[in-house]
């Protein structure tokens, strides 16, 4: 048996099709299959049934789950032991957030964690979608909302603020806003409901419920570009306006505020490349408070 065949298992396992786990594993369709039934006639089991819906394990495949993860952990605390260099970070993570606070935010803080460890190499999954740590998807995920799951490791980072903001060059041609009511006679910016990742991200609603927006945007980067061309109004985090001198609060006293919490599988987060960036995103954010939270 090829034991590197046991990463093609685990993934087709997480994934149920060999198209997703070649996607995942940055290969092809065929060397996935390829894989799958080399270790079938080694081990002379069938592993997985191949239906119109995808790959369903069978009982020898769900039998043999447990072993493989075993042995993907083993694999990952032996990559980690034999590093050439013991005193820098090594490897890849690859950390999932948000899509405003990773491009608006740790796209730029990270670059002093890779300064450090010249050697580690990092990849930001910042989109409006959460990508899954069981399946490995990521090493790392950053959410706003926090998570159930009970295999999943969840820690608090901050609490952050959102408000309402405008460009200068919409507010001169439009009328005053001394009230949320006001609101009703202006354009209004937010989600796309159907496409909406999180429902904790619908902060617009809590600030006024009657809120019919007129342009959507599936990214809140989207919508940030969209109100500085002077589309209209919308609901913006504070750590993501503090350079745009263009962009104006309304109705200050009305906010919203959120967490985000980071979440790691109980086995990554004995890896040493894990733990560094996770202690390093706590570090930073909270240091950063004022920059979360006040304007």
């Amino acid at each position: 048996m090829n034991w590197n065949d046991i990463q093609f298992f685990l993934s087709v396992s997480r994934n149920n099709s060999f198209v997703a786990a070649a996607k995942q594993l940055q290969v092809t369709h065929s060397t996935v299959s390829r894989r799958i039934s080399a270790l079938e006639k080694a081990l002379e089991v069938d592993l997985f049934a191949r239906t119109e819906r995808g790959c369903i394990l069978t009982p020898a495949g769900e039998k043999m789950i447990p072993f493989a993860e075993e042995f993907e952990r083993s694999a990952l605390k032996f990559k980690e032991h034999i590093s050439v260099n013991s005193q820098q970070l090594t490897g890849k993570i690859r950390i999932g957030t948000p899509d405003g606070l990773g491009n608006c935010y740790l796209a730029s803080e990270l670059k002093a964690l890779q300064e450090k460890n010249p050697l580690l190499e990092v990849e930001l999954v910042s989109v409006p979608i959460y990508y899954s740590l069981s399946k490995r998807e990521v090493d790392i995920l950053i959410t706003v909302t926090r998570p159930t799951a009970k295999r999943i490791m969840v820690e608090k980072i901050i609490s952050y603020k959102f408000g309402l903001f405008a460009s200068i060059e919409y507010l001169k041609s439009t009328p005053a806003i001394q009230d949320v009511a006001d609101l009703n006679e202006h354009r209004l910016i937010g989600y796309i409901d159907d496409l909406l990742y999180d429902q904790r991200l619908r902060f617009l609603e809590e600030i006024f419920p009657a809120a019919r927006t007129v342009f959507r945007s599936s990214t809140v980067l989207g919508q940030m570009s969209a109100i500085k061309a002077g589309a209209g109004i919308g609901v913006l985090p504070f750590f993501m306006i503090q350079t745009e001198s263009d962009l104006v609060r309304i109705l200050p006293d009305k906010y919203v505020e959120r967490e985000f919490w980071i979440q790691v599988n109980p086995d990554s987060s004995k890896l040493t490349r894990v733990k560094e960036t996770i202690d390093f995103i706590l570090n930073i954010m909270r240091g950063d408070d004022k920059i979360f939270n006040s304007l």
